[in-house]
């Protein structure tokens, strides 16, 4: 028997990579911000940094599309992977700022890439231009993932330090990234292309992408840190937090994907986008943490809006250009990224949090308005 039996890619493929990816990803998530304040005592302005550091891979992503051009979408997912749970080994390993943002970067290459080939390759693998349904499973895998992951850490960290914890995560992921690339058959078919493509038509796409970074990076940079430094939660409550977030998403997800083919992209974008207006406002003036707790998890279920804007993409663009609109969206949605969180963490610590909060509802407010121009096809 063969040690590697090739595999074709379908819809359970593309939910086991999904899963694996999402799970190391979690790990980091949940550890990082523990880690690096209570190991490395980093301030907010240092965080901002790393953040911003984390993120230009993701400034990065229109290469996934030229990469595309001669390597099939599932072999580049794979690979993404491995180089994920690599990230997270350097960052176990990390023992100053400077090594932190160095696993933080492999981390992010792998996590950013995987983003833009996986996405592509489902959106391929849907034969039909109603994709949220399908979409809405693999949101609610990732989730999976972030439960499972979430589980593992808050069992692990009663036994082993962060240190551990993160190094064994991070091989485990790597070495199934590694099996994946091995036994996963190509998804391209002979005489397939792929094109890499600018055009004008798609620009609302782009925009759209820029301006959702704006927001999730805010969040993703600042939410659990005011948590963490003003409220000071420890690990076990963030891990706590990130496991009823997850729980909760892998319901939201797939009604997400139903109510993007029932409602239309356009109500999806904006009506999220209108509730985090006040999200924003609430981490600002709201000091009870139960109530933030809740903010948390909604922020949460609202990242799901992201399958209508793939559904969006899906429908007004060629097969030929998807995996490069796709690769460019995550440049877009990366612009911002590595400006915000230093911009963030300076106004912090200039103004105070509010600011940094309120700075990130005016973004979401102006993304609301943009998405009425989405045209529901």
């Amino acid at each position: 028997m063969k040690l590697f039996q090739k595999q074709e890619v379908n819809l359970l493929t593309i939910a086991l990579n999904t899963f694996c990816l999402f799970f190391g990803f979690t790990v980091w998530r949940v550890t990082f911000n523990n880690f690096a304040k209570e190991i490395l005592d980093i301030t907010p302005a240092q965080i901002g940094m790393i953040q911003s550091i984390r993120e230009i891979p993701g400034l990065l992503g229109f290469m996934v599309g030229a990469l595309a051009l001669y390597l099939a979408e599932v072999k580049i997912a794979t690979l993404s992977i491995f180089l994920s749970g690599l990230g997270l080994m350097l960052v176990g390993y990390a023992d100053s700022i400077f090594m932190l943002g160095i696993g933080t970067l492999v981390m992010s290459f792998g996590f950013h890439n995987f983003l833009s080939s996986n996405n592509a390759l489902l959106l391929h693998f849907i034969r039909t231009k109603e994709s949220g349904k399908d979409q809405g499973r693999i949101k609610s895998t990732e989730s999976l993932a972030g439960v499972i992951a979430t589980l593992c850490v808050l069992v692990a960290t009663f036994f082993f330090g962060y240190r551990e914890v993160l190094t064994f995560f991070g091989a485990v992921v790597s070495l199934v990234g590694i099996y994946f690339t091995f036994t996963l058959e190509s998804n391209r078919v002979e005489g397939e292309e792929r094109k890499i493509s600018l055009k004008r038509r798609y620009f609302l796409y782009y925009v759209l992408s820029f301006l959702r970074g704006c927001r999730r990076h805010i969040f993703t940079t600042f939410a659990i840190f005011l948590l963490v430094a003003n409220y000071h939660i420890d690990i076990s409550t963030t891990a706590v937090l990130f496991f009823f977030s997850n729980v909760i998403t892998i319901y939201t997800n797939n009604l997400m994907g139903n109510l993007v083919e029932r409602w239309g992209e356009r109500a999806i974008l904006a009506g999220s986008s209108f509730l985090l207006v006040f999200i924003f406002c609430g981490y600002a003036y709201i000091g009870w943490l139960p109530l933030l707790f809740v903010f948390f998890v909604m922020d949460n279920i609202l990242f799901g809006s992201s399958i209508a804007l793939h559904s969006y993409i899906r429908k007004i663009s060629g097969k030929s250009d998807l995996t490069s609109c796709i690769s460019f969206s995550v440049t877009a949605n990366h612009i911002s990224a590595v400006i915000l969180p230093v911009l963030g963490g300076v106004i912090w610590e200039l103004l105070g949090f509010k600011s940094t909060f309120l700075f990130g509802a005016a973004i979401v407010f102006f993304d609301m308005l943009l998405s009425l121009k989405v045209k529901t096809i």
